[in-house]
């Protein structure tokens, strides 16, 4: 009888001790951590970030949401430095969360939460391959999150998270080139540039833990769609709130250089090297001084533009990350300053590509080759401060500079197309509309060997410029016949670009 009354006490024991190991997680815990770490993640904490997910996935080791949030730590670092240890990092904790949602699935298969994780995971796995360079499996990983999270937001209007990713892709499906629509038709994806913005506001406004990404994104992409003002409220509120996130404020620097407010974008980034040195903070430094030489540059301050440049080269850590662009760049502010030995360096760091999705890159490359056997000319010398004197918004002395550089282009058909496209542009900018137009005609009659891209963008400056006289049919009939070129550098890029104005035609706006 004693033993029995002894096993039933041990029983007893055991049952509760178990119940204390078995029983629900503190999701109110749980929650709050979570919004702790993303907090974390957009002060650029990552090691805090880190140590709060993984609190979270103690407290809760069977629910995806540790795994998943504190997979966006090595998201964010990959993406700023491409750094293998994080995408390493990154497809074992995504691999976690999709065993944990499948699993959840099958127990429920309503179960919106868990299909919101796995759409989130495969649907940013996919954006992780495609800047490590695996388009297949980019592809894959991106339709399986694209249907998730469409069901997700389809089926359960409410979990606003889940619009967020969902609006993600449906705004950059819909930016896919229109020669590239019938692949992603085929592999079941739709585009819709407003509906994937109108997706991102109410994920900004109502989710829950994706506020802070689906503003981020939608300020990006309302710039781009040229709703500047409400892009700039979107990224005020980020900066605010996290005024010490470095990332924002590169953002804000790019759209103050497109603005032509040089001396904020210069304020800004210096404000961001301080900020960085202060918090003893690496990531985003070295593009700080990136953009610190750009502008630089961009004055036609060659020395300055060097020191800052060669600061940014001796902080990535990761060297091929380093676009050929800024190598080429480096290299004609050395031979502007009469060092070919050092020019001749930075043009043998590029890396060869023949990208049609990475025009710049392709450019510059083979800017750099043509460079490395045949010395910078005078004539390109004038036309380089000819261009940064347009890109820093002084019209009028580009126009100058654009007439110098013609002086010295000599019998080349390429340097005569290059200065003169660079007048039309300059003209356009300055609203001399007419004399834009004029100049264009004479572009349009050359027949550049090499620069055969400037005549169809000739074309759509005119196109541009008759649009602004309200002259639809005139610019429509020069988008048209800027259509109608092909295989030509910055292609795709120039053909986004007359949909888009052919579209403006269309609807009167």
């Amino acid at each position: 009888m004693r033993s029995y009354r002894l096993w039933t006490v041990s029983a007893s024991f055991f049952i509760l001790f178990s119940f204390g190991f078995t029983q629900q997680p503190d999701w109110a815990k749980v929650h709050e951590l979570t919004v702790q770490g993303i907090d974390q993640v957009y002060n650029l904490e990552f090691d805090k970030a880190n140590g709060t997910f993984d609190e979270v996935i103690r407290i809760a080791p069977k629910d995806p949401r540790g795994y998943f949030f504190k997979s966006t730590v090595d998201y964010w670092i990959f993406l700023v430095n491409k750094d293998k240890k994080a995408f390493d990092h990154y497809i074992a904790l995504t691999d976690t969360v999709i065993d944990l949602c499948d699993k959840m699935i099958d127990i429920d298969e309503n179960n919106w939460n868990a299909k919101f994780y796995l759409g989130g995971a495969y649907g940013f796995r996919g954006l992780m391959h495609q800047r490590n360079g695996s388009m297949m499996k980019a592809v894959w990983d991106g339709r399986k999150g694209y249907k998730l999270l469409q069901e997700v937001a389809e089926r359960k209007p409410d979990l606003y998270d889940a619009q967020m990713g969902f609006g993600l892709f449906t705004y950059m499906v819909g930016k896919i080139p229109k020669s590239f629509r019938w692949v992603v038709n085929i592999l079941g994806f739709s585009g819709d540039l407003e509906g994937g913005l109108n997706y991102l506001r109410a994920a900004a406004e109502k989710g829950t833990y994706t506020r802070n990404e689906a503003s981020y994104y939608l300020a990006q992409f309302l710039y781009q769609e040229n709703h500047q003002e409400e892009a700039k409220k979107h990224l005020e509120r980020l900066t605010q709130k996290y005024s010490d996130n470095t990332l924002f404020r590169l953002t804000q620097i790019n759209w103050q250089m497109r603005e032509n407010k040089w001396d904020e974008a210069l304020a800004t980034a210096n404000a961001t090297i301080e900020i960085n040195t202060r918090k003893n903070i690496r990531y985003g430094d070295e593009f700080a001084y990136s953009t610190l030489g750009g502008i630089y540059f961009t004055q036609n301050n060659f020395e300055r533009s060097i020191a800052n440049y060669e600061a940014y080269l001796e902080r990535s850590e990761n060297k091929d990350n380093i676009n050929n662009a800024v190598y080429f760049r480096i290299g004609t502010c050395y031979e502007i300053l009469g060092n070919r030995e050092k020019a001749v360096e930075m043009y043998k760091r590029m890396k060869k590509v023949n990208d049609r999705d990475r025009p710049t890159e392709t450019y510059s490359y083979r800017r750099g080759t043509e460079r490395l056997q045949k010395p910078m000319t005078e004539f390109e010398l004038e036309l380089t401060k000819a261009a940064n004197l347009l890109n820093y918004g002084k019209q009028e002395q580009a126009v100058q500079q654009y007439n110098v550089a013609f002086s010295k282009a000599g019998p080349n058909i390429d340097y005569q197309t290059l200065a003169l496209y660079g007048l039309q542009q300059a003209y356009f900018e300055w609203n001399k509309l007419d004399e834009s137009i004029e100049t264009g005609r004479k572009v349009s009659k050359m027949k550049p060997l090499g620069e055969t891209w400037l005549v169809p963008h000739s074309y759509f400056k005119m196109g541009q410029a008759y649009a602004k006289q309200g002259k639809t049919n005139e610019a429509r009939q020069m988008f048209e016949i800027a259509q109608k070129f092909d295989d030509y550098d910055f292609q795709s890029g120039l053909e986004n670009r007359l949909e888009d104005e052919l579209k403006k035609l269309k609807s009167g706006t």
